[in-house]
């Protein structure tokens, strides 16, 4: 298969099933292009993106200057330097009854000539379902072909149509073959979004697992538990409920530490709130991890905590890969029953799962967890069965490979 991925970002830092999808489909003998605006500032990447030359097989549009007067003459460059055919589709992007404030801007002329000369495509996979808009505008080009394939991961069904609107995947859902959202929560808000059902497959996102090394987990000889959570700092990831629950525990006496890695526009407000619950000598926020730094976190901890919410913007998750990567690496959970995490955690068998923004049955939860150290090892046992028969990521991409392949080879599906 020839398989054209879109993406707003690529290579990025944190979204590693969709690196997962393009490297599986890779591995497995297709082609695969990625067609990015750009790649996620800041580094380091994935070593699979070097090791696979991912970034050589990346088209990025060109950088064209913010000024009107040097956009135009950019502009006047690109369309002289085609002709024919390829001329007349540039020109056509400077409609605006067909592409509105992105013909004036000259944005869609500058986003849409890197797919020229049109290369032939099987699947147009896009990313996450706010890509599927500027699929669907490039097809209208004739740029772009193939069969339309969308993946939904959490906030392209949350936060995005909060602020679209309801309707905002409407042409997304008449034109795509097949939607994939990655747990059974999306998929039925995709089918009250008003998708249709029989296009919305549930393909769940999965992890390597040679790459979680499983230790069974026991009480630690000082008797300090040590919480640890993984993630982006804004608001949906919860952690300031975390630090919340962290001062009732000190308070009930318990000896307690958390690590925090990961970046983002909530550092200030975290370290703000740790300060003022005076956590200071027991709370870290690291930073952003390497993914080695991350398997060395979950090595050196006894429990996660994963205290998702839906924040005030609409947004949310899918579920937090994370998750699955503590639990294959056989640390006990505490998670909130929000969006498809009580799809992956069993309650009181691999984990424990509380309401969203409840630092009190929060504290509850830890503090249970923390009396009950025989439990620890049977809890991790059952999250890695969990991982190693639903979310084994060389599984996974087999199926993916033969969804796609169903869609332009109608036989496949009936393997």
């Amino acid at each position: 298969m020839r398989v054209a991925f879109l993406a707003a970002l690529f290579p990025v830092r944190s979204d590693i099933p969709f690196l997962n999808q393009i490297v599986g489909l890779i591995e497995r003998g297709h082609q695969v292009d990625v067609y990015a605006d750009g790649p996620q500032p800041g580094g380091p990447f994935h070593p699979d993106v070097g090791r696979l030359g991912l970034q050589a097989r990346t088209r990025y549009p060109p950088r064209w200057p913010e000024s009107r007067l040097q956009r135009c003459r950019a502009a006047a460059r690109t369309v002289l330097a085609h002709g024919g055919a390829e001329r007349r589709t540039l020109l056509r992007t400077l409609d605006p009854a067909r592409f509105w404030h992105r013909a004036w801007t000259l944005d869609q002329l500058r986003r849409t000539e890197r797919f020229l000369p049109v290369r032939p495509y099987d699947i147009c996979y896009c990313a996450f379902g706010m890509d599927a808009p500027h699929a669907l505008r490039l097809r209208r080009l004739g740029v772009l072909g193939g069969e339309l394939v969308v993946a939904f991961r959490g906030a392209d069904t949350t936060k995005y149509v909060a602020r679209r609107g309801r309707r905002v995947y409407a042409r997304t859902f008449r034109h795509a073959r097949l939607l994939l959202p990655v747990c059974d929560f999306l998929g039925r808000r995709l089918v009250e979004l008003g998708a249709p059902p029989d296009r919305v497959v549930v393909h769940r996102t999965g992890i390597d697992l040679r790459r979680w090394p499983y230790r069974e987990r026991r009480p630690p000889g000082n008797g300090r538990l040590r919480l640890v959570t993984v993630g982006r700092l804004v608001e949906k990831k919860g952690i300031e409920y975390v630090l919340r629950a962290m001062r009732m525990l000190r308070d009930r006496g318990m000896d307690v530490e958390y690590r925090v890695l990961g970046d983002g526009p909530r550092h200030g407000a975290l370290a703000a709130l740790v300060a003022l619950l005076g956590l200071g000598d027991r709370v870290e926020l690291r930073g952003r991890g390497s993914q080695a730094e991350v398997v060395e976190a979950l090595q050196g901890s006894d429990l996660l905590v994963a205290a998702s919410v839906t924040a005030a913007d609409g947004d949310g998750e899918g579920i937090p890969n994370v998750l699955k990567e503590a639990m294959a690496s056989g640390l006990p959970v505490v998670g909130t029953r929000h969006a498809g995490i009580p799809e992956l955690v069993e309650d009181g068998v691999s984990g424990l799962l509380v309401p969203e923004r409840d630092e009190q049955a929060l504290a509850d939860a830890l503090e249970r967890l923390a009396g009950e150290p025989a439990r620890w090892a049977a809890m991790g046992r059952a999250g890695r069965r969990t991982i190693e028969a639903h979310y084994d990521i060389d599984r996974l991409n087999d199926r993916l490979a033969g969804l796609l392949e169903g869609l332009i080879r109608p036989e496949a599906r009936s393997r």
